[in-house]
C-alpha cells in the first residue's frame, strides 16, 4: 500500500502567493461534488461555499472531484461561487482499488483522494491557477489538506469537520492490518488539517470535545452546525397531510389504510446499518409500510425482505417532497456517527413526527424539536405507540425550532462573519 502511494509523482512545491487587491478570493476543496446537493455533506458544502459569496463578499471557487465523468466540469453554484468539478482518471480508480483490495468492501474514496491527488493533473492544474489569487481555503472534509499545503504553502486555511472523521472511520474499517494502515492516514490527514488551521468548525460540541481530546486544536474554533432550508420545505399536518398521504400510496402501489414510516439515508455505513436494522423492525410490526430512501438502499438490493419494506433507491425532488410530506412517521435509528444529522432537520421542517435513537439526534435538543427518542430495541414499541398518539403539538415544536435554529441563512450568515474574521486575523 506504501508502494502505490509513493509511486504517485508529486508535482514542484509551490508557496501562497500575495493575492489581488479588490474583492477577496475564496478556493474551497472537496472530495466529492457539491452542486448535486443530494447527501448531507453536499448540501452542507454548498450551503456554506454560498454563504462565503454572498455574505462574506467573496469570489467562491470550489474544486471537487467525481467518480462520474458525467457530473464533471464547471458548475456555477450561486452568486459568485462556481464549481469546477474533475473527474477521477481510470490510473487514480486503479490505485485505489489496489489499496481497497487490502482494505474491505469500505469505499475510501475520500482517504485515496487525500493520498494519491497528485496523480489528477486536472485536479493539480485546477487548483494551482484558483490558488494564485487566493486569499484563504477551505478544507471541506480534511483530506486534500497535503494537496494544499503543497501547492499553496502558508496559504490560511478553514477546516470544516462535517464529522470527526478518525472516530467515524474507525467505525466503517476493519482493524485489521490494512485498515489501521488507512486509519493511520485518516489520523494524519485529520491532525494536519485542524493543527494547520487558522480556525476549525464543527457541527457540534461532541465533536469539537472528542477532536480537541486527539488533536491540538488552534484558539479559533466554532461550532456550525447543519441546517435545512426551511424556505424550501413545506410544512405540512392535519388535512394537508391526510390528503398527501392518499397521493402517496397512489405514487408507490401502497395499500391504503395501512401507516407508513420513512428514513432516508445516504450511502455511509452507519445509514446502511439503520437500514438493516429497520428491515428487523419490519418484520416485528407488518401492519405498518416502512419506505427506505437514499443511497443506502443500493446495498441492501438483494436481501430477504418482508412484503412491508420498500427500497426506493435514490429519489427525485419531487418525490423526496412527496415522502416528507405524505408519511405518517419518520425514523433515524442511528447507533453510530459523527456530526449531526441533516435528515432529520428536514423531518423537522416538514412535519413528520420522529421516533430516534439518541445518536440519531446528537447536535439538536430533543425535548424542545419535539422528537421522541427509543432505543433500537423499542423501535416496534415505539412505533406503535406514536402511531396512537396525537402528534400535532410534537411537529408544530419541529417546525418551530428548525426556523428558529436551523436554518442554513442564519447558518451561512454566521459561518461567512467566522470566516472572514479568521482569513484577516
Amino acid at each position: 500500500m506504501d508502494a502505490v502511494v509513493t509511486a504517485v509523482e508529486l508535482p514542484p512545491r509551490r508557496t501562497a502567493r500575495p493575492t489581488r487587491t479588490g474583492r477577496r478570493q475564496i478556493v474551497a476543496v472537496s472530495t466529492y461534488p457539491l452542486h448535486l446537493r443530494q447527501s448531507g455533506g453536499q448540501l452542507r458544502g454548498w450551503h456554506l461555499a454560498s454563504a462565503l459569496a454572498l455574505d462574506g463578499n467573496a469570489d467562491v471557487t470550489v474544486v471537487s472531484l467525481t467518480t462520474n465523468p458525467d457530473k464533471a466540469g464547471t458548475h456555477e453554484l450561486g452568486q459568485s461561487c462556481r464549481e469546477i468539478c474533475i473527474a477521477l482518471p481510470a490510473s487514480h480508480e486503479l490505485n485505489e482499488s489496489r489499496l481497497r483490495l487490502l482494505a474491505g468492501t469500505v469505499s475510501i474514496t475520500d482517504i485515496a483522494a487525500g493520498l494519491l491527488w497528485q496523480g489528477v493533473p486536472e485536479f493539480v492544474s485546477a487548483v494551482s491557477e484558483s490558488l494564485d489569487t487566493a486569499a484563504a481555503v477551505v478544507l471541506v472534509q480534511p483530506y486534500l489538506v497535503d494537496a494544499i499545503e503543497h501547492l499553496a504553502e502558508g496559504i490560511p486555511m478553514i477546516c470544516d469537520e462535517h464529522n470527526d472523521e478518525l472516530e467515524l472511520k474507525q467505525s466503517m474499517i476493519v482493524p485489521n492490518t490494512a485498515g489501521l494502515w488507512l486509519l493511520d492516514h485518516v489520523d494524519r490527514l485529520e491532525r494536519t488539517a485542524i493543527e494547520h488551521s487558522r480556525l476549525i468548525t464543527a457541527t457540534t460540541e461532541a465533536d469539537l470535545e472528542s477532536l480537541g481530546l486527539r488533536y491540538r486544536l488552534p484558539a479559533a474554533t466554532a461550532v456550525v452546525p447543519n441546517g435545512v432550508d426551511t424556505s424550501e420545505i413545506e410544512f405540512v399536518i392535519g388535512g394537508d397531510r391526510s390528503r398527501r398521504q392518499l397521493a402517496l400510496r397512489e405514487e408507490l402501489g401502497l395499500e391504503h389504510g395501512r401507516p407508513t414510516a420513512l428514513f432516508v439515508g445516504s450511502g455511509h455505513r452507519p445509514n446502511i446499518d439503520a437500514g438493516r436494522e429497520l428491515i428487523e423492525v419490519a418484520r416485528l410490526v407488518p401492519e405498518v409500510d416502512f419506505l427506505l430512501a437514499g443511497r443506502h438502499t443500493q446495498t441492501l438490493e438483494g436481501t430477504h425482505l418482508p412484503r412491508n419494506v420498500r427500497l426506493l433507491g435514490l429519489v427525485s425532488d419531487d418525490l423526496l417532497d412527496l415522502l416528507l410530506a405524505g408519511c405518517d412517521i419518520a425514523l433515524n435509528p442511528m447507533s453510530a456517527g459523527s456530526g449531526s444529522n441533516l435528515k432529520l432537520l428536514a423531518y423537522l421542517a416538514a412535519g413528520i413526527p420522529i421516533l430516534s435513537t439518541a445518536v440519531g439526534a446528537r447536535g439538536i435538543d430533543a425535548e424542545a424539536a419535539g422528537v421522541i427518542l427509543v432505543e433500537n430495541e423499542d423501535l416496534p414499541e415505539g412505533i406503535r405507540s406514536m402511531l396512537g398518539t396525537s402528534t400535532r403539538e410534537m411537529t408544530i415544536a419541529g417546525r418551530r425550532y428548525a426556523e428558529e435554529n436551523c436554518d442554513w441563512r442564519a447558518i451561512g450568515r454566521r459561518f461567512a462573519h467566522l470566516a472572514a474574521q479568521h482569513i484577516t486575523s
